[in-house]
């Protein structure tokens, strides 16, 4: 096994190897849940990420991943490269694009002028910044909230927005419903989508036709937001704040 290192933090270890040049990280997971090994990528980190049963030895799961280490470096590309949303970068929110600009100021603040997102800051820019997109899911989120759940007869607790790297919306027993705060990246009917499908579980947790008749009875467009998300959602991924 061409092993290089590995760090233990609670129930991970981190593996390291080579392959075609190029260093490829890998983290393995004792999961008392999983019953044979499993291997996906970390969108976040973009490493390697192999869940194991509690039995199995952590070098037998970077075995694993070291036999699959093609698809897991193919994968890694799919979300390469990295896209910094910092000074001076052109940046398309919901349906409008907005160039970022970073100013030196005592003052915390966001304004926007003419297409361009002016920034204010002292040093926090990247701060302000996702501190206001947040805000704006929110905004957007909260008013086809509003909406729809109406329609549905539907009660929703609360709003919640994420940082997943996983989803693009969850809901639960609650009735709390999670917009990851990315879909900002994308049109404005691909967020009415996922908002759509969340509150059409509320009332149907599965994908049943009685719940893609609930989703279609809030917009006529799900199949262009699952086309759209299909072909984008690596993109979303790869824009990063500073």
């Amino acid at each position: 096994m061409s092993l290089i290192k590995k760090h233990r933090k609670n129930l991970i270890k981190k593996f390291e190897f080579i392959y075609k040049k190029e260093v490829i990280y890998i983290k393995v997971k004792k999961n008392k849940l999983s019953k044979s090994y499993k291997l996906s990528l970390d969108k976040k980190d973009l490493n390697g990420l192999v869940s194991i049963p509690h039995y199995i030895k952590y070098e037998d799961g970077a075995k694993f991943a070291q036999d699959n280490l093609e698809w897991i470096s193919e994968e890694i590309k799919k979300f390469k490269p990295i896209i910094k949303i910092n000074n001076g970068a052109k940046i398309k929110f919901f349906d409008d694009i907005f160039e970022i600009k970073y100013v030196t100021s005592s003052t915390n603040k966001i304004r926007l002028a003419q297409n361009i997102l002016e920034v204010s800051s002292k040093k926090q820019h990247s701060d302000i910044l996702l501190k206001w997109i947040k805000s704006e899911v929110r905004k957007s989120s909260s008013l086809v909230i509003s909406n729809f759940s109406r329609k549905l007869n539907v009660k929703v607790s609360k709003i919640k927005i994420s940082n997943s790297f996983s989803y693009w919306g969850s809901c639960n027993s609650k009735n709390e419903i999670s917009i990851n705060w990315r879909l900002i990246f994308c049109p404005q009917f691909v967020l009415n989508y996922i908002i759509a499908h969340e509150l059409s579980h509320l009332i149907e947790f599965n994908h049943s036709k009685n719940f893609w008749n609930l989703v279609d009875k809030l917009i006529t467009n799900r199949l262009d937001a699952q086309k759209w998300l299909k072909q984008n959602d690596n993109y979303m991924y790869r824009l990063r704040l500073d």
